[in-house]
Order: C-alpha cells, then sequence, then structure tokens
C-alpha cells in the first residue's frame, strides 16, 4: 500500500532537468574570486650603490628587480590574517644564490633583509600595501 503518491515520469524527469539547468547556470555565473595584488616599495643597498625600485605584483605571482651584479626574486602571499603577507625569494650575486628568505610582515610596514657582514652588505627594504 502506498502512503503518498508519487509524481509521473515524466513530470519528475522535466523537474529534474529544470533543476540541473538552474544549478548549471548558478554555477556558469559565479564569478572566480579576486586575486589581490601588491604595490611594493624597495630600497636596494647592493655595496653602495643604492636603488628604489618600486613593482606591482599579483599574489602568488613572482617578480625580479636587478641592480648591478645582484638580483632579487620574490613573491608575495597574503597570509591568512588580513594585515599580513608572506615575502618570499631568492637574492642572487652574479647569477649564485646567497640567500632565500622568507619573511612575515604587516602591509604597509618596512621589512628588511641583510646579507654579509664587514663594511658593504647587500641590504633590501621593503614596504608591502595592497592595491585596490
Amino acid at each position: 500500500m502506498r502512503l503518498r503518491p508519487t509524481l509521473p515520469a515524466p513530470v519528475r524527469r522535466h523537474a529534474t532537468i529544470a533543476l540541473l539547468t538552474l544549478a548549471a547556470i548558478a554555477g556558469a555565473r559565479a564569478e572566480p574570486p579576486a586575486v589581490p595584488s601588491y604595490a611594493v616599495a624597495m630600497t636596494v643597498d647592493a655595496h653602495g650603490e643604492k636603488s628604489a625600485p618600486r613593482v606591482l605584483a599579483k599574489a602568488g605571482e613572482p617578480f625580479a628587480v636587478a641592480s648591478g651584479g645582484w638580483r632579487v626574486e620574490m613573491t608575495v602571499t597574503p597570509a591568512r590574517d588580513g594585515d599580513d603577507v608572506w615575502v618570499a625569494g631568492k637574492i642572487l650575486e652574479g647569477g649564485a644564490v646567497v640567500s632565500a628568505p622568507t619573511l612575515r610582515t604587516h602591509l604597509n610596514e618596512a621589512a628588511t633583509v641583510r646579507v654579509g657582514d664587514g663594511g658593504a652588505p647587500f641590504t633590501l627594504s621593503m614596504v608591502v600595501a595592497r592595491r585596490p
């Protein structure tokens, strides 16, 4: 004995097709999440040669800056905290990696890496700001 009547097969089939079509349309219209981008203001002191490069970088995409025989390759990614970012990369001199720093820093605050000792170390300072 049936307690509840079921819909006829063609009605169920059409209802299922309509629901699947609506779900596909809703999924297709969803925009992918925006990838954050950052403005990175750097100050480089490469053995007395100073420069101040500025870079616009998308989260997770590497960028590079060169000064004299030095090259800095970095990637900025957001940290779980909304006001922090990770800056990771390599510092190369004459093509050889001399340091591979990973820094966690607050947005809009200076972070500094110093390589070498003695009279003229390589110094990289940077301030990372979120771009709208």
